[in-house]
This record gives structure tokens, C-alpha cells and sequence, in this order.
């Protein structure tokens, strides 16, 4: 009985050791690549501002009224037009030409009074638009805007009081994507009792004719930074408290490798950062960075 298990356990030992040798070798495990866009580290200057809303009015504008009581003979102006000094706009008839217009020995220039325009611009409002009618000494006849003195209205609250001082720059935004400079011109000294704003008037450097009651926006440089280090504002990591701050630089053999900043000034489209790990021209990470652990191999996209 001993003999016969002698052979079985050799021939279990032999099968054993069959198998094993038959087993492949585990596969290299594959490590994942990321593809991600980058975009270098550049040199250059960074701002941040404040922008305000404004409306556009004509400050300086032109009651045209009748020296004498009397009936509208001529009127030579259409609403909006644009007149010039001196020009005349109203022929008002004295009651007593208006009494003797039918008699034929009246001569042609007694009792008819000339109203001229004492300043150029348009006429913004109209209140006499066809002859024949009366009006009373004084009356008003139209109004006129100097398209010269456009200016541009803000009210700030008072907690920006410090930001537009006088003859500072700024920048204004129209609706349709267009902008230019301005200048502070004038900075009101009262301040609006319920929403707590001041008025300032900003002119603008324009030559385009602008209409009035336009709504646009004024932004002002509140800080600006020269020569700093500037990546673009996506490439910026923080936590959740945003207690700190990196990113995901590019090594040698595509490497992204996390690397602590210091966040400057930060506007729309980039930001500003301050490292000893970073110089000029270094590849950041600026699409896919989100969530990616401290050296993963990665694939630039273009």
C-alpha cells in the first residue's frame, strides 16, 4: 500500500509544477495619458478696473423765447435740426402789424420781430410748429442743445468716491461694442439722498455724434501692474477656501507637475502670478488641469 502511493504523489508534484510553468507572465500595466492644452508663461502688464453705467446728456441747453406778445408769422425750424448762431428760427407779428396786414400802405418790415438762435446746436424740443398761433411775451418757442457740451452722466456710490477725481481717464462702452476715452470733467458736491450716489460728468473724446439719453459704461483703472508674469486665467488652481493657489507646469517627457503660486492681480482673461519655480516661456496647463494628481503624464492638444 505504501508503494502505490509513492507513484501518485510524484506524478500530483510533476503536475503541479507543469502548470506553473504554463502561466504567462502579467501583462506591463498601461499608465493613462490626459490630453490637455497648454500656453506658455509670458511677460507683460495687468490691470483691474471698475465699471459704472452713465447716460449721455447735454448739459447746456437753450430756452428760445418771444421778446414780444404777439402771432407766429414764420417758423423757419424743424425738431432736431441743426442751426447756427444767429440764425433766425421765429417771425413773430406784433398785434398791431397783424391788425393792419390788410391795409396796402403797411410796409413790409414794421411790426415783424426776427428771432435768431443765440448759440449753435440742435433743436432738442419744439413748442411752436406752425404759424398763425399766439403767443405771450415770454412764451417759449423752442430749445436748444449745444451738441458741443455732451457729456456723459454717472452716479457713484460714495463708497468709490476716492476713485474719479478730477481729469482722470477713463474708458466708455457703448451698447453696439464700441469705446473711447474720456476725461472727468466735473464731480457734483451733493450726493443723492436716498440711493447714496454722486454725480460726476465724464467728457467724452469723441468727434462721433453720440444722442442723448444713451445708456453705456464707464470703467475706470483702479490698479495697474508692468512687467509681471502673466498666465492665462483658466491655468489658475486654488482649493476650495482658496487658501492656496498653483499650477500644472510641464516637464521634460510631458510631466505635469504641480507648482505652488502666489496669485496677483486677476482680470477676465488673465492673471498674474509670483514663483521662483516659474520663468518665462513655461508651459501651463490651460485646459485639463481641473482634478489631474502631481505628475501625470500628459498629451498637448493643439
Amino acid at each position: 500500500m505504501r508503494n502505490l502511493f509513492n507513484p501518485l504523489i510524484v506524478i500530483g508534484i510533476l503536475s503541479i509544477l507543469s502548470s506553473c510553468g504554463t502561466r504567462h507572465a502579467p501583462e506591463k500595466e498601461q499608465v493613462p495619458v490626459v490630453s490637455v492644452r497648454a500656453n506658455p508663461v509670458v511677460k507683460g502688464d495687468i490691470e483691474s478696473g471698475i465699471s459704472f453705467n452713465g447716460k449721455t446728456v447735454y448739459i447746456r441747453k437753450t430756452l428760445v423765447v418771444s421778446p414780444i406778445a404777439g402771432y407766429v408769422a414764420g417758423v423757419k425750424v424743424k425738431f432736431g435740426q441743426e442751426v447756427q448762431k444767429d440764425e433766425v428760427l421765429f417771425e413773430i407779428q406784433t398785434k398791431e402789424r397783424k391788425a393792419l396786414e390788410s391795409d396796402p400802405n403797411t410796409s413790409g418790415g414794421i411790426g415783424m420781430v426776427k428771432v435768431k438762435a443765440v448759440t449753435a446746436g440742435f433743436v432738442n424740443e419744439l413748442n411752436i410748429h406752425e404759424q398763425g398761433g399766439f403767443v405771450a411775451e415770454g412764451g417759449a418757442l423752442c430749445s436748444i442743445s449745444d451738441s458741443r457740451d455732451l457729456m456723459v452722466q454717472v452716479n457713484i456710490p460714495f463708497e468709490y468716491n476716492s476713485i474719479p477725481v478730477q481729469n482722470r481717464r477713463c474708458r466708455i462702452s457703448l451698447t453696439d461694442h464700441t469705446s473711447f476715452d474720456g476725461t472727468v470733467s466735473r464731480i457734483l458736491p451733493q450726493i443723492d439722498e436716498i440711493n447714496q450716489t454722486q454725480t460726476i460728468l465724464v467728457r467724452p473724446e469723441t468727434v462721433r455724434q453720440i444722442p442723448e439719453n444713451l445708456n453705456l459704461s464707464v470703467r475706470f483703472v483702479h490698479e495697474r501692474h508692468q512687467n509681471t508674469m502673466l498666465i492665462t486665467r483658466s491655468s489658475l488652481m486654488t482649493n476650495e477656501t482658496q487658501s492656496e493657489f498653483w499650477v500644472m507646469k510641464i516637464e521634460a517627457g510631458n510631466i505635469a507637475v504641480k507648482v505652488p503660486v502666489e496669485k496677483g492681480m486677476v482680470n477676465d482673461s488673465i492673471a498674474e502670478v509670483i514663483s521662483n519655480d516659474l520663468k518665462i516661456n513655461d508651459l501651463i496647463i490651460s485646459e485639463g488641469s481641473y482634478g489631474l494628481p502631481d505628475s501625470t503624464l500628459i498629451r498637448i492638444e493643439k
